[in-house]
Order: structure tokens, then C-alpha cells, then sequence
């Protein structure tokens, strides 16, 4: 792959970040408050979520015979992000043209969503391809950083806008943010035609369906992943749909407030975002996703405690740190455990049964909200919080256990006249690498004896950990008389003989 088209590319990816997210800024928090303005009933609100994502999640049954048909998927990628611009100007148009028409929200939305998740599918395989394998944790936190930054401030922006024209008409301030998402879509597009398109190797793919998918799914670690998504998902949207709904009409917070809260979790998103794809180039996605597993699902939990508007900005900065490691950490795990050529074909099997969860979620929740009491609490709305913080809990428990690391992790364990690497890699298990130039320092085995130590907490890796353990720690003992403090691993002869050494470590039983 050329490097400096690849590095070009991966600039424009950033650029096209940023431009996503004037629009995501300007839309996700405000489509419920659009349909709550248009007095949509509680029922309609929820099916503003669950009907475009069962859209979507069908759409991607038609994933992989579009890249089989079209054999390219930049093409589909660029031509998306346009079709998904232009949707913006009839959702714009509702408040003017068809206000009793309330459903139409519904219609375009869904078809965005269709479009959005296509796009998606095919669009996270060909940006895998683009990325250093291991450079993916750094990559996209920065991408992500730079995303939630700009989707800060556009979020800020859209606030103060619908807040100034609410007293006269808050539809003219939804127009001006719908009609904003329309350029910025547009740019962003632009700068997805500017990106290189390596040649995916889709020769090589496996070619199998949805059914199979679903026969191994219990089997492979992606599998297991694939399981708890589903199911996490689920017990989220459960409650996600109806939050904009609680502050607005249960709490009567004011736009500006409203657009405060969804503030402060893009804040913490944005200082996280660094700091969890840093953590997970190191430590791995299983790292990450476990411990964001188990933050989630007190979200929900800590709205039942007060209504309080500063007591709900500090549950929104926890919301944002927790979501910014689950999302960074889930999406990494689909290019670490998925071969480069069935990327498309394993996301897109991915996203139909998330989307499916998601319906499935929301409808059950809008059916709850209907069906329960309010009882202690101002309204239904807080006991579906708690069902779903429930749900959420028992999902990462059951689950996440399961999972196993898909990424190449190295731990330093000294040196000798050569660097020592401990690597854990998902197909290999446990080998050593030898890099590059170094200096003679004292080992640091204590490093390794943590790392198995935390390795052997879990019953299924007990086992193999005592084995690496023993294996480990006899070929630290090996002694390789150093010929000098400092030395270039340069002649073939000392590789040679390094590699041998090497693999008498590895074979020592």
C-alpha cells in the first residue's frame, strides 16, 4: 500500500470526521426534541428509534452482494454520504409542508438509516484496510477526539440556536440545524471521494451466509462478541430512546439545558477518547471493553437518584467517559477478531443483529412507558432506566467473561544484548520478538509475573498461563552472554543465532 497515499487518506479521514460531526452535533440530540416540538406521542418517539434501526439492520442482509456486485467500495461510500445529505432538506421542509404528517419523520429517517448503515458496514472494512494494525487504538481515539470536539461545539451551537427562536418559532431554529447537517454531510462527502481505495482482496473471502453465521456464532470469539453487543444493545435502547423525553417533558429543562447535558458527555468523551485508545494499544480491546462494560450500566441507574440539573451533569460526564471507551473498544475488537477480506460480510452480519437488538429494545420500552405506573417517581420513564441499568449489568457479567483478547499485546520483560518481547497473539499464543537496537538493563520479570497473574484469574486461561509461566520464566533464565553493552543487530550470522536461541525458549517444556 503507498505510504503517502495512505497517510494523505488518513488525513481526509480525519477531515471527514470532523465534517460528520457538525452534523451529528446538529441532529442526534435534536431529532426526539423535533418529534416532542411536533407534539409526536410517546409511542411515536420510540419508533423513531426502533423502525429505522430494524431498517437498517435488514439493509444489511444486502451488504455484501452490493460489494460483490459493485467490486468497489468507495463508490458506495461516497455515493451514500451524498444521498445521506440530501435527506436532510425534506426533514427540514415537515414543519411547513406536512406538520400533521408526523409519521413522515419516521420515513426519512428510516431511510437515512438505511443509507447511514450501508455506508458503515462497508466503510469501517475499507478504513481497517487504511490503518496500521496496531496502530488502531492511537488512530481513532485521535479520530475520535477531533469528532467529539467538533461535535461539542456544534452541539453548543445547535442549543443556542433552537433556544433563541423557541419563544417565536423553534422550527426555524430546527431548519437552520437541519439545513447545516446538509452542507457539512455534503463536505464530508468531499473528502471521502479524496481517499485512496486499496484493493480489499475480496477474492479471498469466505463466502457464507447469514445462517451459517448464526451456526458458529456460539463457537468463535467474534461470535461471543457478537452475542453481548446484541444483547447490551438491547438492554440500552430499552431506555436510551425516552431520555431527551424525561428532561423535556418530566423534568421541563429548557433547550439550553438540554443541550448542556449532552455537553458535558461530549466533553468527557472527547479528554477520554485519547486515553482509552492509548490503554487499549497497550493492554487490548478486551481491556477496555470489560471495564466500560461494567461503568455502563450504572448510567441509567444514577438518573433515579434526583432530577437535579448540575447532580444530571455530572452523570452525563460519566455517561461520556463510559461510552467513549465501550464504542472505541468495541469497534477495534471487530478489526482485531475479523480476517481483512470477511471484514465486510462479518460487519454487516454484526450490524443486522445490533440493529434487530435495538428495535426490539426500544419497542419495549415504549410499551413499558405506556404500561407502568409511575408509582414514586414523576413518571414510568425512571423504572425503564432501571430494567435497562439491570439488563446491562447482567448482559456484561455473563458475557464478557467469555471473550477473549483479539489483539497482539507486548509486554517489556528486559533485555539482554537484545529487546525481549513477550506477545500475546490470538492465532500464536504466547511467543518472543526480538527488535531492534538496545541497552543491557536489569529484567524486569515482576512486569511478567503481574501480567500472568492477572491472565490466570480468569478458570479458561488458568491452565495455559501456568504452562506460559514455567515456559517464561525458564527462558528469561537462559543465559545469552552479551558482547557488548549496546549493540546494532545487523549481521545475518548473530540473527541467525538469536532465532535459535529463541526457539529453544519457545520449545522448553
Amino acid at each position: 500500500m503507498p505510504e503517502d497515499k495512505t497517510k494523505k487518506s488518513l488525513k481526509y479521514s480525519l477531515y471527514d470526521g470532523a465534517a460528520y460531526a457538525v452534523m451529528d452535533g446538529m441532529t442526534s440530540t435534536f431529532l426526539t426534541p423535533f418529534a416532542v416540538a411536533l407534539n409526536a406521542s410517546v409511542s411515536l418517539i420510540a419508533a423513531l428509534t426502533y423502525v429505522p434501526q430494524l431498517a437498517g439492520a435488514f439493509s444489511q442482509l444486502i451488504v455484501t452482494r452490493l460489494v460483490d456486485f459493485l467490486k468497489d467500495r468507495k463508490k458506495i461510500v461516497v455515493f451514500s454520504s451524498f444521498m445521506h445529505a440530501v435527506l436532510w432538506i425534506p426533514l427540514l421542509l415537515i414543519p411547513y409542508v406536512s406538520p400533521n404528517k408526523k409519521y413522515m419523520i419516521i420515513v426519512y429517517v428510516s431511510i437515512q438509516t438505511i443509507i447511514v448503515q450501508i455506508m458503515q458496514s462497508v466503510g469501517n472494512a475499507w478504513l481497517g484496510d487504511l490503518i496500521p494494525k496496531y496502530e488502531r487504538g492511537k488512530f481513532f481515539g485521535a479520530r475520535n477526539k477531533i469528532v467529539g470536539a467538533t461535535s461539542f461545539a456544534a452541539t453548543i451551537a445547535a442549543g443556542v440556536i433552537l433556544n433563541y427562536f423557541s419563544p417565536v418559532n423553534p422550527f426555524i431554529g430546527f431548519s437552520i440545524l437541519f439545513f447545516v447537517a446538509f452542507v457539512s454531510r455534503s463536505i464530508s462527502g468531499i473528502f471521502k471521494a479524496r481517499m485512496y481505495h486499496p484493493e480489499p482482496g475480496i477474492e479471498h473471502a469466505e463466502k457464507f451466509s447469514l445462517a451459517d453465521f448464526v451456526k458458529r456464532v456460539d463457537k468463535t470469539n467474534y461470535g461471543h462478541f457478537v452475542i453481548y453487543i446484541t444483547l447490551f444493545k438491547f438492554a440500552t435502547y430499552i431506555a436510551s430512546p425516552f431520555f431527551a423525553l424525561y428532561m423535556l417533558r418530566d423534568l421541563n429543562f429548557s433547550y439550553l439545558q438540554f443541550t448542556i447535558l449532552a455537553a458535558a458527555e461530549l466533553i468527557a468523551s472527547f479528554i477520554a477518547m485519547g486515553i482509552w485508545g492509548r490503554i487499549i494499544d497497550e493492554k487490548g480491546t478486551k481491556h477496555v471493553l470489560y471495564m466500560t462494560g461494567m461503568m455502563a450500566p450504572l448510567i441509567p441507574v444514577l438518573w433515579l437518584f434526583s432530577g437535579n440539573f448540575y447532580y444530571l451533569i455530572l452523570v452525563e460526564f460519566f455517561s461520556g467517559l463510559s461510552w467513549a471507551g465501550f464504542n472505541l473498544s468495541a469497534s477495534n475488537f471487530i478489526f482485531d477478531a475479523v480476517k481483512p477480506e470477511n471484514r465486510v460480510r462479518c460487519i454487516a452480519y454484526h450490524k443486522f443483529f445490533e440493529g434487530s437488538a435495538i428495535f426490539i429494545g426500544a419497542l419495549l420500552g415504549g410499551y413499558l412507558i405506556n404500561t407502568i405506573p409511575s408509582w414514586i417517581f414523576i413518571s414510568s420513564i425512571p423504572f425503564v432506566f432501571l430494567i435497562s441499568g439491570i439488563l446491562r449489568l447482567a448482559t456484561s457479567l455473563a458475557i464478557l467473561p467469555t471473550l477473549k483478547e483479539a489483539r497482539l499485546i507486548e509486554v517489556d520483560i528486559g533485555h539482554s544484548f537484545f529487546k525481549r518481547f513477550l506477545s500475546i497473539r490470538p492465532s500464536e499464543g504466547l511467543v518472543f520478538e526480538v527488535l531492534g537496537e538496545y541497552h543491557k538493563v536489569k529484567e524486569k520479570i515482576q512486569e511478567v509475573h503481574e501480567y500472568i497473574k492477572e491472565k490466570a484469574k480468569s478458570k479458561t486461561d488458568k491452565k495455559e498461563a501456568d504452562v506460559y509461566a514455567k515456559r517464561l520464566l525458564k527462558f528469561i533464565d537462559k543465559e545469552i552472554a552479551p558482547k557488548k553493552e549496546r549493540h546494532d543487530i545487523t549481521d545475518m550470522h548473530e540473527i541467525e543465532h538469536i532465532t535459535e536461541e529463541i526457539e529453544k525458549g519457545r520449545k522448553i517444556k
